[in-house]
């Protein structure tokens, strides 16, 4: 089983645009975690910062390609992208400054957000207050040793409180879940969990295809029918996407195309139900220059 097959087609009365595309901002290679299965290859890289000239040439180049009258989608990524919050800030408000119906999705392993500072800037901030910036928060269940901090500390005790935090502080957020081989057989607890406890506003899954062997991709199937039912008796109430897609049509245009714009100056495009191959930023690390 791949990706491909794991999913039904999406079928819809309104097709995207040709050329629409979720649009991935790669900001910086820096991350304040050091997850066990991340796509980065951090070894002997030097940091590297997504330059505010790149930002508005990515900026630029999105907009010259979609069409004008739909919604251009934008996801804020690094390493991790609240590191360099104030480039987030910049992108969002030259993309706005030159068209409205944008909409940003900041993916973050939500760690900053133990400041109660953070979480008031981003209260604040115009985006957020005005339903225009979504904020996804990596998370993998209580019981993961996987997402650990540099100095090999686990990181679940530290994202306890912080989901705390933003429960008290009525922020809007989502739980981004990724199944990997260290946690394929206890999802359908930790999920079950995570949308009993936290209840964030969705759930969303993504799958380390290259982590899962035959056995885990039964489980995989088995996990999603579970889910399934458990929605349709409604024993769960939170949306789990990709386990979901196919059923709520709740996003209501899928996008054709998916771009990624790397904080090395690389673009590089796939169809949407396309596998992307393995993370490399999209050159030779062995041959990177840092850029000025």
């Amino acid at each position: 089983m791949i990706a491909n097959d794991f999913y039904l087609s999406y079928k819809t009365d309104k097709p995207a645009p040709k050329g629409s595309a979720v649009n991935v901002i790669y900001f910086t290679n820096k991350c304040n975690l050091a997850c066990t299965y991340c796509y980065e290859d951090l070894i002997n890289r030097p940091p590297q910062i997504l330059n505010r000239q790149d930002i508005r040439d990515y900026v630029d180049a999105v907009f010259e390609r979609e069409d004008p009258n739909e919604q251009t989608s934008f996801i804020l990524f690094g390493g991790e992208p609240t590191l360099e919050w104030k480039n987030v800030c910049y992108l969002m408000a030259y993309a706005f400054k030159h068209k409205q119906n944008v909409h940003f999705n900041l993916t973050t392993n939500g760690i900053r957000y133990k400041s109660q500072g953070f979480i008031n800037e981003t209260k604040k901030n115009f985006f957020y207050s005005k339903g225009l910036l979504s904020i996804d928060i990596s998370f993998d269940g209580v019981g993961n040793q996987e997402r650990i901090f540099h100095n090999g500390t686990p990181s679940t005790k530290t994202m306890l409180e912080i989901f705390r935090k933003l429960n008290e502080n009525r922020m809007r957020y989502r739980i981004r879940y990724t199944i990997q081989r260290y946690n394929i057989n206890k999802a359908y607890e930790d999920i079950s969990r995570i949308i009993g406890v936290f209840h964030p506003e969705r759930l969303i899954t993504s799958v380390a295809w290259d982590t899962l062997n035959d056995t885990d991709l039964i489980v995989l199937n088995q996990l999603k029918e579970q889910f399934r039912s458990d929605w349709r008796a409604r024993k769960i109430t939170t949306p789990i996407c990709e386990m979901f897609c196919d059923m709520c049509n709740g996003c209501t245009q899928r996008k054709q195309l998916k771009t990624y714009f790397t904080d090395e100056g690389n673009v590089t495009t796939y169809e949407n139900g396309e596998c992307v191959p393995p993370f490399h930023d999209f050159k030779d690390k062995e041959h990177n220059e840092q850029k000025e």
